[in-house]
């Protein structure tokens, strides 16, 4: 390879389904961008794949027999060098569990090429990101930009800059995040949230909430030790805080 000339993205294809992992291999094979595509019908072979740890990016059909794809997505983000993730199914029922698992992408069968094409486009950009984060001695930074955060909205992936986010919260089994533009499906678990934006401004301050500080306009005393939170731009939200957490509230304001 020349020097300064990107090496193209070695993938993974995992389905059940010859015909479907063939033609998802067959269009990948024919992008510019994708130097090597591989084969699995199920995880173990999948893993098998994996143990060189020399796959940039694997596509998982979500419904399989024995380990489905985002049980196997869960071991691979445990390998030690885990691939990035695209999950590839006919269903779009799943696409909050794959985000959970920090996907880089969610194809909808039939897979379109242009829709493809745009994966791989992004594939690159989160491995530059990666590699960018790993030098700069931040291997945590896995998103192209680290100042911004993907969500998700109105079945799309938006960028939402993280200084914009207000607050983080659990609301039922999603994740929402409040901004000055409006309310955002995380991609993210609370507790990934937390160490993802760790160092940036925010603060766990109860079980279901992660707040950004910089945006907290009044802090009232409630009961037992406790507090209340008023954000910047989200007047219809209060926040509590709890009594395990109101010490490191107290200390991160200096009250």
């Amino acid at each position: 390879m020349n020097p300064g000339v990107e090496s193209g993205l070695r993938v993974l294809v995992v389905d059940d389904e010859q015909p479907a992992r063939d033609e998802l291999a067959f269009q990948l094979g024919r992008l510019d961008e994708v130097d090597e595509v591989l084969g699995a019908a199920e995880g173990t072979e999948c893993l098998r794949l994996l143990e060189g740890g020399d796959l940039d990016a694997v596509f998982l059909d979500v419904r399989m027999p024995g380990l489905d794809g985002l049980e196997l997505g869960r071991i691979v983000r445990l390998l030690a060098r885990p691939p990035m993730l695209v999950f590839v199914t006919a269903f779009d029922s799943y696409a909050v569990e794959a985000f959970g698992l920090a996907a880089v992408d969610y194809l909808l069968k039939p897979v379109r090429a242009e829709r493809l094409r745009a994966t791989v486009k992004r594939l690159l950009e989160t491995r530059r990101g990666i590699e960018a984060g790993a030098m700069s001695g931040h291997p945590d930074d896995d998103d192209a930009l680290s100042d911004r955060l993907p969500v998700l909205a109105r079945g799309r992936i938006v960028l939402v800059n993280v200084a914009d986010i207000r607050v983080a919260l659990v609301a039922g089994e999603r994740v929402v995040l409040h901004t000055q533009d409006g309310r955002f499906q995380a991609r993210h678990t609370l507790a990934e949230l937390e160490h993802r934006l760790h160092g940036r401004g925010f603060l766990r301050v109860h079980r279901a909430y992660l707040v950004n500080l910089r945006h907290v306009l009044t802090i009232e005393s409630f009961f037992n030790g406790t507090y209340l939170l008023k954000l910047r731009d989200v007047p219809d939200l209060t926040v509590p805080v709890s009594r395990r957490h109101a010490a490191d509230l107290r200390a991160a304001v200096h009250l």
